[in-house]
Formats: C-alpha cells, structure tokens, sequence
C-alpha cells in the first residue's frame, strides 16, 4: 500500500497544484455562463413564464424544488441549452424520474453546454465503469459530478483513488457505492488522509472500508481528519475493530461543544465518562443523535424501565432503535402479554429489542392475537403507555441491577 502511493506521489504533487484553483475554477465557470445568459435575457413577464413552464412541465419539478430552481437559472424561450441538456439526458438512458432529480439538486446545469460540459463527463464516466445504467446511478445520487472539471478534478480523482485501492476493480466498486466522493477535497486531502492512516497503522482493509462506506468522510479537510484520529488514538480506540470507521464518521461530524454537550447530558443521569466512552465505542452514532432524541430514551431506560447507566453503556445499541416505531410498541406488547400470565418461554428485553419485525410480529403478535386480542391493539400502538409492569428484576455481576428475562409465550 505504502508503494503504491509513494510510487504516485510525485506525479500527484503536479495534479494537487493544479486542483488548489480548483475551487475558483468551479465557481467561475457557471458565474461566467450565468453572466453570459444574462446579459441577453430579456427581464420581461414572459420570459419568467417561460422559465417556470419549462420547469414545470418538461423538467418535472414543483412545489420547494421548483420555486428554488426559478431563482438560481434563468433562460428563455431562445436559449436552446436546457432543450439540448434534456436531450442528451435521454439519449444517454436517463429515466425522467432521475433527470428530474438531477436538475432539483443542481438545476445550475440547465446554463452549462451539454455539447461541450456535460456530454464529455458522462462518457468519462462510462469509459470507466462500462455501464451506462451505473452512470445514470451514480449522476443521480451525486449530481455534483456534473458541476466538476473534467480534466482538473474527475480525472485526477480517479487516478488517485486508484493509486490509494491498487486496484481498479476496488476503485470502481468505490465509486458505485460512494460517487459524493467525487465532490470533497479529494485530490490533496485524500493523499494526505490515507498516509497518515498508513502512519498511525490502520489496516488497507479498514481504508478500504473507509473510502467504500464513508468516502466523503477520507475527503475530510487533512487537519480536522487528523484531529479526529488523534482523538479516537486517545480514546483507545481499536484500529481494527468494526467500530474504528464508524468511530471516524462519527467524530467527523462532531464539534467538541456538541461532543461535550451530550456528555454533560449523559452524566445529568448517571453515566460515568468511563460509561460514555464505553458507550460511543459500542455506538459512535450515539453523539449524532439530537439532545431531545437522547433524553426521551434515557428516562424511558432508566427511569420507566429501571435499567442502570452501566447496563445500557453495555448495551447502547438499543439506543440506535426508533422509540415510537420499536421499543415502546413492543414495551406495550410484553405489558399486556405479561398482565395475562403468559410464561412459558424467556426472553431478555433487549434480545426482544433486537429482534426483527417479523420475528417479533410472529412471536408476540400473531401467536397471541386470538385469545389475547389486545396484543394487536398494543402493537399498533392504541395503548397508553404510562409504567412498564414488568417488576421482576436480578442481579447480574459486579452488584448492577438488571432488567429480568422477560417470561412469554412464543
């Protein structure tokens, strides 16, 4: 790995001087365009008819799209330039439905020459994944794409990521799961990223793994990205656990106001910084969660449920489920299952937490519906849910107090 980018570096050194205008370059083009157009469109009632028809009718937008598209392009009837772009998107086997939402991101595009911008940068595309139905995925998911330089940026890109993966079929795997990669600071920060991955010893597979589910995260400015991971190094973070990329990702994200915030949060109900920390290794995506969303599970766990903070930093996972789609519907369902004495069968809480829709439909719901028929009515969440009564509880080790196994039927 290291060869291979050392092998690059010097021939990417050039490219990374040219990609330091690289921003000037993207902002100017469509402001030039734009000024051009303008300059000749004429600012009459018509016109901005026109415009909104066009939209409208041939491009599909309405509503919040369609009223945002309106004030960043203006054409008129003369300009043959949206017409053109539509036709390309056809001939090239783009669905209307995806047109429509390629143009609702990055309606911009309607200024560009599909002749001369657009045309040469789906080709690029094609002449690298062989696919035109996987160019028509990746453009719709990052239409960004489109508003990039061709032979400043998209090129020097892709031989970059090819020189990080070593493998063109891993780069183009790359780029079907994560084109937004293609619109971060990808040529200098993605270099300079990767090498001190390489430093601090993170494996190729976790950098792998990084740039095919995280990619816009590798494109992260280089001292924020090697802030994170001196952090998570601080934190004892295991660079070879499943939890080290989503660790990444999660700090990326981050300020240190917001990360101290939800500690400060966590500790108001008991947590220890020892349980904190063990808790965002489990579930880095614990500190994205908004304030109001963190409280309302926490007095739910650990005041209606009576679990303690070591029990749920030992389980946070539980965490990550929707309070009103899965844990309070399910709470209500063992409620009344366990009014009625059903006990032939046991079940931690949190395994019945974690189980799928499906499983747990069939074996509370279904199973019980006939003779107990408000099981149904719990489920679909028609119920009050005020107290858990489940009161039997045990103890686990070193002393904490647990939620017992829950006692159902299957």
């Amino acid at each position: 790995m290291k060869m291979l980018v050392g092998l690059c570096k010097s021939h990417l050194q050039t490219l990374i001087l040219k990609h330091q205008t690289l921003n000037t370059r993207c902002l100017i083009e469509p402001i030039i365009l734009s000024y051009s157009t303008k300059r000749r469109i004429p600012t009459n009632v018509d016109s901005s008819e026109f415009k909104i028809s066009f939209l409208k009718n041939r491009c599909g937008l309405s509503g919040k799209s369609l009223i945002r598209a309106c004030k960043r392009v203006d054409f008129d009837s003369s300009d043959q330039r949206p017409d053109s772009l539509l036709d390309l998107f056809r001939t090239f086997g783009f669905p209307m439905s995806n047109v429509t939402r390629i143009i609702s991101s990055q309606p911009a595009i309607l200024r560009y020459y599909p002749e001369n911008i657009i045309k040469p940068k789906l080709h690029f595309l094609l002449s690298i994944t062989q696919s035109q139905s996987d160019v028509v995925a990746m453009v719709t998911k990052n239409p960004t794409i489109l508003s990039r330089s061709l032979n400043d940026y998209l090129k020097p890109s892709i031989v970059l990521l090819n020189s990080v993966t070593g493998s063109y079929p891993i780069t183009l795997s790359v780029l079907k799961h994560n084109p937004y990669i293609l619109c971060q600071n990808l040529p200098k920060s993605l270099l300079l990223n990767t090498e001190f991955l390489l430093k601090l010893g993170v494996p190729h597979s976790q950098i792998l793994k990084l740039l095919t589910s995280y990619g816009p995260v590798v494109g992260t400015l280089h001292d924020k990205f090697r802030t994170v991971l001196l952090k998570l190094t601080d934190m004892g973070v295991d660079l070879e656990s499943s939890y080290f990329c989503k660790s990444v990702h999660a700090l990326c994200y981050v300020t240190d106001s917001t990360w101290e915030s939800k500690c400060v949060l966590f500790r108001s109900f008991g947590f220890s910084d020892h349980e904190i920390l063990s808790m965002f290794k489990k579930l880095p995506v614990v500190m994205c969660y908004t304030e109001k969303n963190i409280k309302e599970k926490l007095e739910l766990f650990l005041h209606k449920l009576q679990w303690t903070p070591f029990r749920l930093s030992s389980n946070p996972v539980i965490l990550g489920y929707s309070l009103k789609k899965r844990i309070i519907p399910r709470c209500l369902v063992l409620q009344v299952l366990d009014s009625k004495n059903c006990t032939s069968e046991s079940y931690m809480l949190s395994t019945v937490m974690a189980m799928t829709e499906r499983k747990f439909f069939k074996n509370f719901v279904t199973a019980h519906k006939d003779e107990i028929p408000e099981v149904l009515e719990a489920y679909q969440g028609k119920l009050k849910f005020d107290e858990y009564t489940l009161k039997r509880r045990d103890i686990s080790h070193k002393g904490d107090i647990q939620s017992s196994p829950v006692i159902l039927a299957s």
